[in-house]
């Protein structure tokens, strides 16, 4: 197929351009390399602390490991911080399982908390459902307490929830197990070496552009690292970011959730899959369960695959309105994919068209990144991809970045969004 060709280096170059710019844009909106290995120092370091001698909880932390997108490798920015971010951990604590909620997430927030002077004290929140350590730099720290329920049904967990300012009897729990979803996701998004492995030297390229305690469970490795990534979790992503987008402007309403969104990927056989092709079939997936729910007039009803009384769902959507909002979202989401995918956009109107599905913002730099790409390429004289995706000699391609021709106005577009509800 390639030739004498590595066949990793032109996994991209020789697929669609939509397929490469949607690639672009996935990297562009997961975390660099040094902000990855932060957040994996930062939850080191937050667990230790935690552990320390003079904590309420020393020596009561059985086991500390991420969950949520850090620990499928699905993490994005977040909507409304370019440089903020977020990683999510689970502290499983050696407490007795009728322990009130709200004492639970106090010792908590009194362990991370510290005294004046300490470490985190000052930058640390109770919520209702865990305690956020704040920093300088935007990124979140959510550390959930939970309680092991059974010991020979390892990480099936109560967590808690406990408004401060609500009565005791408002107080509850619910069951969870997070640590077993991640792992049958995981499970679920095999790595398709070529995929991977060329989405991995394409994170190299942009890198090079940008760069006996407790139990402990890694965070995952970064994209660069050996292994990749599968198209489904990279679709994922991508599928993220459009939602968090569409709430930008939403300012009081709760996003669906993205656990729902994973669960509903991990239910999908993507391997093999072209970026492109994952992203249709997942959005179709999604759209598809909304739908159904909609019709039957039923409470949309997702829980966890590995636990039955997690419901991923207890939170959104609030009402048939919440529902019928994301519903035209992903409508409107996939009448963009098929006209991207269809080839028929010249350069100029896929950057008009991706700036409606990801943000203007970003897509100015995924754009800039290609004209820099290709820039590269005339000075050496190579042959590239036309702006629909087809090889052709550079100096047609500088031609169509130097006169790019004016996009016409196509109601798939979804409207231009204000400038200040865009990244």
């Amino acid at each position: 197929m390639f030739g004498n060709e590595d066949p990793y280096k032109t996994y991209f170059d020789r697929a669609p351009l939509a397929e490469r710019l949607l690639a672009t844009t996935a990297l562009r909106i997961e975390l660099p390399t040094g902000q990855h290995n932060l957040a994996v120092e930062r939850y080191e370091s937050v667990r230790t602390y935690i552990e320390r001698k003079d904590s309420p909880l020393h020596g009561l932390v059985n086991c500390f490991y991420p969950q949520g997108s850090m620990a499928i490798r699905a993490t994005i920015r977040a909507r409304q911080r370019e440089d903020g971010y977020d990683i999510d951990i689970v502290a499983e604590l050696d407490l007795p399982a009728d322990t009130p909620p709200a004492r639970v997430l106090d010792l908590l927030y009194e362990a991370i908390n510290g005294e004046k002077g300490s470490r985190y004290h000052g930058m640390t929140e109770r919520q209702t459902r865990c305690v956020t350590i704040y920093y300088a730099d935007g990124m979140h720290l959510d550390v959930t307490p939970s309680v092991l329920l059974a010991e020979d049904d390892p990480r099936r967990s109560r967590i808690f929830h406990a408004k401060p300012e609500e009565p005791v009897s408002a107080h509850t729990s619910k069951t969870m197990n997070s640590f077993a979803f991640c792992e049958h996701f995981n499970d679920g998004a095999p790595v398709d070496t070529d995929f991977a492995r060329a989405y991995r030297e394409l994170a190299h390229s942009f890198e090079a552009l940008v760069k006996a305690d407790a139990d402990v469970h890694p965070v995952p490795a970064h994209s660069t690292e050996e292994g990749g990534k599968s198209a489904k979790v990279v679709a994922l992503q991508l599928m993220k970011r459009n939602r968090n987008i569409r709430y930008q402007s939403r300012k009081h309403m709760r996003m669906p959730p993205s656990v729902m969104l994973s669960c509903l990927a991990s239910q999908l056989d993507l391997v093999g899959a072209s970026l492109l092709m994952a992203l249709e079939r997942l959005s179709a997936h999604v759209l598809a369960t909304l739908e159904a729910s909609e019709r039957a007039d039923n409470i949309l009803d997702i829980r966890n695959p590995k636990c039955a009384e997690d419901r991923f769902t207890d939170r959104w959507p609030e009402n048939r309105a919440a529902l019928r909002l994301y519903i035209q979202d992903l409508t409107l989401f996939r009448s963009q994919l098929t006209l991207l995918a269809a080839g028929k956009l010249n350069l100029a109107q896929m950057k008009d068209l991706l700036s409606a599905m990801f943000g203007e913002k970003l897509t100015n730099v995924v754009i800039d990144d290609y004209a820099e790409e290709l820039g590269s390429m005339i000075k050496q004289g190579d042959r590239t991809h036309s702006s629909t995706g087809r090889v052709t000699p550079v100096r047609v391609a500088a031609a169509a970045i130097a006169s790019p021709a004016i996009a016409r106005r196509h109601t798939f577009y979804g409207g231009r969004l204000p400038d200040d509800q865009i990244d």
